[in-house]
């Protein structure tokens, strides 16, 4: 009984669960119905230019993604979820790209997030990722910026191509404690580059030893293997001595570069030294003693040589060691000789610098000086016309004035009877006064007054 009662609810209970579903599918269906109308009308009312500017914005996540591929190194889970976001925007847009009615279409049947606002979202999230890999790596930077230094100088001199494996190893190490900055776990990453410093020092030494001493080390240990130091111990010593004291500054200062130069080529010139004293030592040992004065004959006319391009007098009368010493004492005084020809050579050029100066800065002066006359001459001219105008303009405003003093001609003078003309008896006269003033000459106010009236 207690069976067939449990068996009728759970059948009770399965048909409600049935009815249930069938009812929220009827509910889904009629709001579909109902949001239907507006929908296409969203969807005729959505224009184009929100959907340029999205797909703009995916264009510039893509190339913002491409230029930005050096930050998966620095925070390799924040670059993984940017590339999943900016995926899942491409996607969205893709339901609506080629129509943009379906831009405001819900994602899902139990949400009302449409496609558009789908990709916005995907969009926002792949910034933040972009933004939080760029923190990290300043971060990065900022923490371990002596660990990131020693990175950059083992780059520069090649490390990877001397120690491969050591300089993968201090890679993974550095790449271990930037995640731990990802993580922001920072005080981990400050106690574990220590170790990290230590290490990357040492294969900075390592490389810079092998880049300036691997050929020397070499041929101390060929020197070495042939038993040069039987033949020449203390050259050889000296040069074991300068070769460890390069080491030693190397290990000191692997960034000094034009110091560790110099003491590589002082070791190399050392051992190179070592291997001849070693050669002609042995020699010596195995030469027959009737060759002895033939071999002493040799350097001796190496100096007989040297002394006759000094111009010296023939020396092989002396010792050999007294031989150098003379001829070391010649080169001296040759050399002093040259260095005073040099001196006076050096003193007569800067005499001719200085009297080129001189010369320089006189005609520079005569330069001046000429355009100095020029102006002044320029000037002069200005001034003389100026002159000659202002006297012009006097005279121009003075005739006026002489003209308006003078008395008009009184009405008797002015107008006067005309007289009969009598040919026979007539005579040339000269011309009267009147008649001078018909002409249109001026005539002064006291002739004027000396004519009778008419």
């Amino acid at each position: 009984m207690t069976k067939l009662c449990n068996l009728s609810i759970v059948n009770g209970l399965k048909l409600t669960s049935i009815a249930s579903l069938l009812l929220l599918t009827g509910c889904a269906s009629d709001s579909a119905s109902v949001a239907s109308p507006k929908t296409e009308t969203n969807a005729s009312a959505t224009s184009l230019e929100p959907l340029k500017d999205i797909q703009a914005k995916i264009k510039a996540a893509e190339q913002t993604f491409a230029q930005n591929q050096a930050l998966s190194w620095f925070a390799t889970d924040s670059m993984d979820e940017a590339r999943q976001a900016l995926d899942e925007a491409l996607e969205y847009f893709s339901e609506y790209g080629l129509d943009s009615g379906k831009a405001n279409d819900s994602i899902g049947i139990f949400t009302s997030t449409t496609y558009l606002q789908a990709t916005q979202e995907a969009l926002t999230q792949f910034n933040q990722h972009i933004e939080t890999a760029n923190h990290t790596r300043a971060e990065a930077t900022k923490i371990l910026s002596e660990a990131f230094s020693n990175r950059t100088e083992l780059n520069s001199i090649s490390a990877a191509a001397y120690f491969p494996q050591a300089m993968a190893q201090a890679e993974k190490e550095l790449k271990k404690l930037v995640d731990y900055i990802a993580d922001n776990n920072n005080d981990k990453a400050i106690n574990g580059q220590a170790d990290l410093l230590r290490k990357q020092r040492a294969l900075e030494v390592d490389t810079v030893t092998t880049i300036y001493l691997a050929d020397s080390q070499k041929e101390l240990k060929r020197l070495q293997a042939e038993q040069a130091g039987q033949h020449a111990p203390e050259t050889l010593r000296h040069a074991e001595t300068t070769l460890k004291a390069t080491e030693a500054f190397i290990t000191a200062e692997p960034r000094a570069k034009d110091a560790i130069q110099e003491k590589a080529d002082a070791t190399a010139f050392a051992l190179a030294h070592a291997r001849h004293i070693a050669h002609v030592v042995k020699q010596l040992k195995a030469m027959k003693t009737s060759d002895y004065e033939r071999h002493i004959l040799s350097y001796e006319n190496i100096l007989l040589a040297i002394s006759q391009e000094l111009g010296a007098e023939d020396l092989r009368n002396q010792p050999i060691s007294e031989q150098g010493k003379t001829l070391v004492s010649a080169i001296r005084d040759t050399l002093n000789e040259q260095g005073d020809e040099a001196r006076h050579l050096a003193e007569a050029k800067n005499k001719l610098a200085e009297q080129t100066q001189r010369g320089d800065e006189l005609a520079v002066s005569l330069v001046a000086a000429k355009q100095q006359v020029a102006a002044l001459q320029s000037q002069y001219a200005v001034e003389k016309n100026l002159l000659i105008q202002q006297i012009a303009q006097l005279t121009v405003n003075n005739l006026p004035a002489e003209k308006t003093t003078q008395s008009p001609p009184s009405p008797a003078t002015a107008v006067q009877p005309i007289q009969p003309v009598k040919h026979a008896e007539t005579s040339p006269q000269l011309p009267s006064d009147n008649s001078s003033t018909t002409s249109g000459e001026l005539v002064s106010p006291a002739v004027q007054q000396d004519q009778p009236a008419a």
